[in-house]
């Protein structure tokens, strides 16, 4: 069980002269804060991991540079590591810790000057697996060492131990020049409290203050996935009408999905280029290729629906999957008795009738009218090829995801293949089908197309600040051919009867769906914002037009959400009202859940949430891409670490 929570407590970090001032020396103890991002701490059930100071005290020394290549010294007084990037690793850092007997360690300081052939990942040698916080919510064999770069040191707990990354190379080298001076004396001051040592994320939650009031000292990780299905509108296609009244009717659907987010020892600094962004670059450009290529009225006549979905919180414990799946169908969500309502107050101008659940809030019950799950194709870091011009099927044994693989074998691109893992069958990597494997006990399965075969591609540098274009640059041919390969393995698995005829579901869809190259202008303005600038214009466009959507459907105006930022980083960051968790106002006050009787008295009585920058526009494209056919099944789940139970 995995409850991760993010404390949100000052840090502060500075660099000034242990010298004492004197009249004619005013300014010797001054401090100038410089640029930096921290490690912060987070907490999960059974304990916390991350970086803190021990109290609310400043924790100060004097700066010391570490040599690796030398036996750890013996220091005298208080004082604070300066280490190259290269070195921060989890034995160098337990080390300083372990000879912290007598507390004079007092921080460390990480210098931006790092020989990419020397990194490592901060991350776990098996990722959400052994040894890590969600390896209870993991499903078959969690010990697999797909991060063979994985150092794991994100997972240590170093309270007391303040760790901060240096974010310019010149502060990086004089600071580096000054720690390695024995008669400078620079210090460095840290106030990074993040609670106490024994804090989890239980206590942090039911945190009573003195007058007896319920204040939670920590924040929930989480944000907004969404997902949309291929076809035509319930008012347009009779087939849909039937379907949309109850899930019972409705056709098995095949889910496309990839996660949004990533992680790094830096939470400032998860450019996540290759297992983020390519993946939402992939994804996208998928549904691009199906709705351009395949009409809605055959989209309507074939056995199954295709659902695509983009899942936040994927990197702790798969919270976006898992809450959306166990909405779904594991085991379907339930609403409290007489508290299902209209989203949008019956009293309003708005034509949207779609149904929202009081208590426990959801702001919309679309997903209800989903049919069974087929089955799930996933995608992971194709954004770097293990082998060139070879992508790989990654597959969990199932009779589907079998049937898959020889899909993505078969539908290939002039100049892009898939094989099958030399894993495949045995050990599959942490993606979203994770989620339903756990939660289905294995009964519905699929297949993961990946651009690593059996280990991840080291070059990748997984969960750091390394994973940028800045570092490596993405493959968009790969990514292009990847896209083409999910459009068509969605179209071959929807065409499917339960036969798992994969060569006839192969035939049909590369005859309806042509390649995409890398020159496709959606194609390179999606990899400019989600590689460099996530806050660009495009993803502000239909950001826009999903805020005037909204605007008319509820009456509410949020404006555009929180952006990616320049560069991007795709922390999955926390969740509140201004992050993706939804409300319902009643009355002109908003509420995380409610189950009184003043709803749909008003006419601005509705429930709504804001999402991110890119949520928003995500769920725009999909709306656009898919031919506006699914609009009215389009929709977002809130992602939070609530879900993982």
């Amino acid at each position: 069980m995995f409850k991760p929570l993010l404390t949100l407590l000052s840090f502060t970090m500075a660099f000034g002269s242990s010298s004492t001032a004197t009249l004619d020396e005013p300014f010797q103890t001054s401090f100038a804060s410089l640029s930096h991002s921290a490690c912060i701490s987070l907490f999960y059930r059974a304990g916390r991991m991350g970086c803190s100071t021990e109290s609310r005290d400043v924790q100060t020394g004097e700066l010391q540079y570490f040599d690796a290549s030398i036996k750890y010294p013996v220091y005298k007084n208080p004082f604070v590591l300066v280490m190259d990037e290269a070195d921060l690793t989890s034995e160098n850092v337990q080390t300083a810790v372990s000879n912290n007997r007598w507390g004079l360690l007092k921080g460390i300081l990480v210098l931006n000057n790092t020989d990419d052939s020397t990194y490592y990942s901060p991350g776990p040698l098996a990722p959400q697996g052994r040894k890590t916080p969600s390896k209870n919510v993991n499903y078959g064999s969690f010990n697999y060492a797909w991060n063979s770069i994985g150092d794991g040191l994100y997972l240590s707990n170093l309270f007391g131990t303040p760790i901060a990354f240096l974010n310019e190379a010149d502060v990086s080298s004089y600071i580096r020049q000054v720690s390695q001076d024995s008669d400078s004396e620079i210090v460095a001051e840290f106030n990074y409290y993040m609670g106490p040592e024994t804090m989890d994320s239980p206590t942090c939650l039911s945190w009573i203050d003195n007058d007896d009031v319920w204040r939670p000292k920590c924040l929930p990780l989480g944000g907004t996935s969404v997902w949309a299905t291929a076809g035509s509108p319930d008012v347009v296609s009779q087939r849909r009408k039937l379907e949309d009244g109850s899930s019972s009717s409705s056709r098995p659907v095949v889910m496309v999905t990839t996660a949004m987010d990533s992680t790094s020892m830096f939470h400032d600094l998860v450019p996540a280029a290759n297992t983020a962004a390519s993946n939402i670059l992939t994804l996208l450009m998928a549904a691009k290729i199906l709705g351009a290529s395949v009409d809605d009225a055959t989209l309507d006549a074939l056995p199954n629906r295709i659902l695509f979905g983009f899942f936040q919180g994927e990197t702790y414990g798969f919270i976006g999957s898992r809450a959306f799946l166990r909405d779904v169908a594991y085991p379907g969500f339930q609403c409290d008795s007489d508290l299902t309502v209209r989203a949008v107050s019956s009293k309003s101008n708005s034509k949207h009738k779609e149904k929202a659940c009081l208590y426990p809030l959801r702001h919309s019950l679309e997903f209800q009218k989903l049919g069974n799950i087929a089955g799930m194709i996933a995608v992971d870091q194709v954004g770097l090829l293990a082998t060139s011009n070879t992508m790989y099927a990654q597959t969990d044994g199932s009779n589907f995801g079998g049937f898959i693989s020889n899909v993505l074998q078969a539908v290939g691109t002039n100049s892009y293949s898939a094989a099958a893992s030399n894993v495949a069958g045995q050990y599959f990597p942490p993606s979203p089908l994770t989620s339903l494997l756990s939660l289905s006990g294995g009964a519905v399965g699929g297949a993961i197309l990946t651009g690593y075969n059996d280990v991840f591609v080291a070059s990748g540098f997984y969960e750091s600040r390394k994973d940028s274009v800045m570092t490596q640059d993405m493959d968009l041919d790969a990514i292009a051919a990847a896209a083409t390969l999910l459009a068509r393995s969605a179209l071959a698995a929807a065409y499917d009867d339960g036969s798992y005829d994969s060569d006839t579901a192969s035939s049909y869809a590369l005859n309806l769906i042509s390649e995409t190259k890398s020159d496709d202008k959606t194609l390179l303005a999606l990899a400019n914002c989600l590689y460099l600038d996530g806050s660009c214009e495009y993803l502000h466009e239909y950001a826009r037009a999903e805020n005037l959507n909204e605007k008319l459907r509820s009456g509410l105006d949020f404006g555009i959400g929180m952006p990616l930022g320049t560069p991007p980083n795709y922390y999955v960051g926390v969740y509140n009202a201004d992050y993706g968790q939804p409300f319902v106002q009643v009355e002109d006050k908003r509420y995380g859940a409610y189950n009184g009787d003043r709803y749909g008295k008003q006419k601005t009585d509705a429930f709504s949430l804001r999402p991110t920058l890119l949520e928003q526009s995500i769920r725009g494209m999909l709306n656009d891409f898919l031919g506006r056919g699914s609009v009215d099944s389009s929709g977002s789940v809130p992602s939070s670490l609530s879900s993982c139970s």
